[in-house]
């Protein structure tokens, strides 16, 4: 080789080098662990202000959706409502743009395109559909808390759309599995690498085994049953409340749908309060790695999993009125255990795509070690080393678990506390005027238990 030729190898070895290093530092190869951290410790402690110049610079990068979801839910616990409401709208923005985008577009065949280089960071944030589900519900608090009940009443409409949309392909999906089999006929054998990953999950099955599925929310049922009650849409409300049941069998909302059943033929003199409450914070993603057995040899794989000991069991929350215990909550929906089922059927193809990526490093290294020799190699490895990360982004400042609990007063003048596990919240005056409804939304988050309240006149 040459003088300039060997300077010119060199060169591109050195820009080789520095590129790995740099993009192994860069916002696109670490983890989001970090800013979810932050975003975690920030709720229910009025602090959202420090994130301001983050969340700023944050929403207009191809992350920019995850970003202002996490601002809103933080603002939203903060009980700055109408900040909530403005940022989830710039969300829905993104979320638009993202669902009604072409499924192949260049811009993501590029993203496509490099993260068989790297890794799933690169591709911008899809949120999966259970996400967009409970932001639109968490948008529909919003508009409730803020009286326009018609908006509310839109978000869930939104919210039930989606959840029937993830049905339907659920449903296909299934089918598709069920043809294929018979085709074979005979049940699909089980591939080595689906084995080791189903061994790798296995502390996550008791969790998984806690919900149905991930495509029915029955605490997007019952608020939206709870929303069709106030404006009167009893049949409306008498369908949402049965799903809810379905999925969430309570005495207590088998009593809602008797309530509703007869609603329509008799006067309730006393006043609704129904308090919403959101516990704890769903279990942050993991990574986890498996050697498994590829085209070249063993190979590394990194995927997202979550550590069984920070799901948080849903605990009841007890109401006290005037300072007496009324009543206690019970669960609706059980999010981190939804997480955990939306990632174990997810990741066999995650792990398949990492199999396909760890192939094409291999080949890229290959190609600098015969163009550049032993140097070129090991900066390929570099690079392999660097970019081989599991994807962990997700809506970290989701709830571990909602929870409802609803009371019938008597017209009249109340203080309301709520307690758990040795905390108390502050003491909120409620006013139960006849022919009204009393939402109350509560955030047990942090080791402390916020509550605020809003009316509304029924029509």
């Amino acid at each position: 080789m040459t003088i300039s030729g060997r300077k010119s190898s060199l060169a591109a070895i050195i820009t080789l080098s520095v590129a790995t290093t740099n993009l192994a530092h860069a916002a696109t190869f670490k983890t989001y662990k970090e800013d979810s951290d932050q975003f975690r410790t920030a709720l229910n402690q009025n602090n959202e202000a420090n994130f301001t110049e983050k969340f700023k610079k944050s929403a207009s990068k191809k992350d920019g959706v995850l970003y202002l979801l996490e601002q809103a839910r933080i603002q939203q616990v903060d009980q700055n409502y109408q900040a909530s409401l403005d940022t989830y709208k710039k969300a829905f923005e993104l979320l638009d743009k993202q669902n009604h985008r072409s499924k192949i577009s260049a811009s993501r065949v590029g993203f496509q395109a490099l993260s068989m280089l790297s890794n799933d960071s690169v591709v911008p944030y899809l949120v999966p559909p259970y996400e967009q589900v409970i932001a639109h519900i968490s948008q529909a608090k919003n508009y409730i808390y803020l009286k326009d009940m018609d908006a509310a009443a839109v978000e869930m409409r939104i919210a039930q759309q989606i959840q029937r949309d993830i049905e339907l392909a659920h449903e296909q999906e299934l089918a598709k599995k069920v043809e294929k089999a018979k085709k074979k006929n005979a049940e699909p054998e089980q591939e080595p690498e689906t084995k080791q990953i189903d061994d790798a999950l296995v502390g996550l099955n008791p969790i998984a085994g806690k919900i149905k599925n991930t495509y029915q929310n029955s605490y997007s049922f019952y608020m939206a049953a709870s929303l069709w009650e106030v404006l009167g849409e009893y049949n409306d409300a008498l369908v949402d409340y049965k799903k809810a049941y379905e999925l969430q069998p309570d005495p207590q909302i088998a009593a809602d749908i008797q309530r509703v059943d007869k609603a329509s033929k008799q006067k309730d003199k006393n006043v609704p309060v129904i308090i919403f409450i959101e516990q704890g914070l769903v279990p942050q993603k993991v990574e986890n790695k498996l050697v498994l057995p590829g085209p070249n040899g063993l190979i590394n794989i990194a995927f997202a999993s979550y550590e069984p000991k920070t799901y948080q069991t849903p605990q009841a929350t007890q109401v006290l009125i005037n300072n007496k215990k009324i009543q206690n909550s019970y669960v609706l929906n059980d999010i981190g255990a939804l997480a955990v089922k939306e990632l174990k059927e997810h990741t066999t193809a995650t792990v398949s795509r990492q199999i396909m990526r760890t192939t094409a490093k291999y080949i890229a290294q290959e190609q600098l070690g015969r163009q550049l020799g032993t140097v070129g190699q090991l900066a390929g490895m570099l690079m392999n080393t660097a970019t081989d990360h599991a994807d962990l982004r997700s809506w970290s400042t989701l709830p571990s678990n909602t929870q409802v609990a609803r009371l019938n007063l008597a017209p009249g003048k109340y203080q309301l506390q709520l307690a758990n596990a040795g905390k108390y919240s502050s003491p909120i005056s409620i006013d139960t005027t006849a022919n009204q409804t009393v939402f109350v939304y509560a955030y047990d988050i942090n080791n402390k238990i916020s509550v605020s309240s809003s009316s509304f006149s029924k029509p």
